[in-house]
């Protein structure tokens, strides 16, 4: 390919990056990060501060059970009109300056929370919390959904996952952790929840997606209503062709890597090194790496398509598997480094390249229902099948490099599976295509 053909392709690629939209995807996805590490790490190290036993604050863990089964309340913000007057920002809009406003509250009564004498009370309000968080979520994915067109969806997704990096790990985290070190934990959940501010003030600069009329049933009473908000949109996924290997993909893809990533903090331990340097190795260049290659992807997608840049993303993240085996085999900080850099590099892009897949899915209209089952479905199965990766390191008796190359396997599947969709010409209407599908 000629020198000048080449960089006006890769400058096309990178062009996707300069649309305002994805700026809007940005800045929702740091609203939707930052109560992330809140009910999490955060929460944890504040309620271990406050002298409770390492038993409650794992149980307290339990708060953020709404995010793993969102998708059952997801119909409601598909269907009812934001109420209180939002409905004039649009279905999409209005629906995320209420959850804003409600988070804001949740987080500023989780602030004036006293751990020790009043757990209960804290709990609830970590629950309220992540329910809003949760529901935030729904709407923020489709929004992301609709406002963007087919082409860009991967750089949409690389912005959603940017956006999210800055408010769960930078503003959430480390922002958390250095005020409460200075200020106390109230004042900094009190200070994260005015940072809200910045995202609901933009809210009224974006646009509200354009989706088409909706299907009516002719028919009234709850029964119609239930069917318009649950059936119809798992009716539009089920009848999509192929649709089978695709929930069979959506649940193996990336099965490799989340058995991976649940061992990975033991291994580390185990080939030696401290918690400082599995922080400052795993965090800061991996989640640099991660970003990186999540950028990247997006404009790679935009460039060779979803398809061939979906199995790429495949084919890359079992390969850098096998930097771990190589970890294992020299436990040294040069491989150490390697192996998350270059796991951080092609994990950005599998996430892109699979948010993508997942978006392309849904139905402009439905899309709040239809992305929240399935990121649950492919999210459950994964966490559900990963809980035995310390039983395969058991049974390999602790050899790690055998662990490692097996993980590196377990991508054949999902990848078999995919090249089958590319390989038929049914699966096209708007998924691997560049069009967008829509309902009728």
């Amino acid at each position: 390919m000629p020198e000048a053909e080449r960089e006006s392709r890769i400058g096309a690629a990178l062009a996707v990056y300069r649309d305002s939209r994805l700026l809007s995807v940005v800045v929702l996805g740091i609203a939707s990060g930052l109560p992330a590490p809140l009910l999490a790490v955060n929460v944890s190290i504040w309620l271990r501060d406050a002298g409770l036993g390492r038993a409650a604050v794992a149980a307290f863990g339990a708060v953020a059970a709404p995010y793993a089964v969102n998708f059952l309340w997801a119909p409601v913000f598909d269907r009812v009109p934001p109420p209180f007057g939002a409905a004039r920002l649009g279905q999409r809009r209005g629906w995320l300056l209420l959850l804003l406003l409600a988070l804001a509250a949740a987080i500023l009564a989780l602030a004036v929370q006293d751990p020790l004498n009043g757990l209960s009370r804290m709990a609830a309000a970590a629950v309220a919390t992540a329910i809003v968080s949760a529901s935030l979520d729904v709407v923020v994915d489709a929004y992301r959904i609709e406002v963007l067109d087919a082409p860009r969806m991967g750089a949409g997704s690389a912005a959603a996952i940017l956006g999210w990096h800055l408010g769960g790990t930078v503003l959430g985290g480390a922002g958390g952790l250095l005020l409460a070190a200075r200020f106390g934990w109230p004042a900094a959940y009190a200070a994260l929840a005015a940072a809200l501010c910045v995202p609901l003030l933009a809210l009224f600069a974006m646009r509200e997606p354009t989706v088409p009329p909706r299907r009516r049933s002719a028919a009234h009473g709850w029964r119609a209503r239930l069917a318009e908000a649950v059936v119809e949109p798992l009716r539009l996924l089920a009848a999509r062709p192929l649709w089978g290997e695709i929930l069979a993909f959506i649940v193996l893809f990336k099965l490799g890597d989340a058995m991976l990533g649940r061992m990975s903090g033991v291994f580390y331990r185990e080939m030696g090194f401290d918690y400082a340097t599995i922080a400052e190795v795993s965090k800061i260049y991996g989640i640099g790496a991660t970003l990186a290659g999540g950028l990247a992807g997006g404009a790679l997608l935009r460039a060779i398509g979803l398809g061939r840049g979906l199995f790429l993303a495949g084919v890359l993240m079992a390969a850098t598997n096998l930097l771990f085996a190589g970890l294992a085999a020299d436990p040294g900080r040069p491989w150490f480094v390697a192996a998350v850099v270059g796991d951080g590099l092609t994990s950005g892009f599998g996430v892109v390249a699979f948010v993508a897949f997942l978006s392309r899915l849904c139905d402009s209209g439905h899309a709040a229902t239809q992305y929240a089952l399935l990121a649950s479905i492919g999210n459950l199965a994964r966490i559900l099948m990963a809980g035995s990766a310390g039983w395969m390191v058991d049974r390999l008796d602790g050899d790690w490099g055998r662990f490692f190359g097996s993980t590196a396997l377990l991508a054949v599947p999902g990848l078999m599976i995919l090249a089958h969709m590319l390989r038929s010409s049914r699966i096209g209407d708007g998924v691997f295509s560049r069009t967008n599908r829509t309902t009728s």
